[in-house]
């Protein structure tokens, strides 16, 4: 029963993963094949997005950057889906009052 739930989280997990990895494909291929199509300010904006992206010397800052945004997104996802992680221990007061 507990193999059952761990390989259920585990394609759960890569699922997700292979969704993020896709949505990026699709955002960083539709830059550079957009840019060319679009006319004004926005073409521009993606011409200047899609020259970022592809930069040697950028290209690494950006992936690092949605990487980290991808990541700390996530987890604020995650903890507000798992709700209040505070615990209230309950003692029985019976304790040495004389140790701190």
């Amino acid at each position: 029963m507990a193999e059952e739930n761990a390989e259920e989280g585990r394609g759960k997990q890569i699922l997700v993963g292979a969704s993020i990895i896709s949505g990026l494909a699709v955002v960083i291929v539709s830059l550079l094949i957009g840019w060319r199509y679009i006319p004004g300010w926005v073409g521009e904006a993606f011409g200047m997005a899609a020259g970022v992206i592809s930069t040697p010397f950028l290209m690494e800052g950006s992936f690092v950057l949605i990487g980290l945004f991808t990541v700390l997104g996530l987890n604020i996802w995650r903890r507000h889906k798992d709700g209040d992680e505070f615990v209230e221990i309950e003692t029985s007061g019976t304790g040495n009052p004389d140790v701190k």
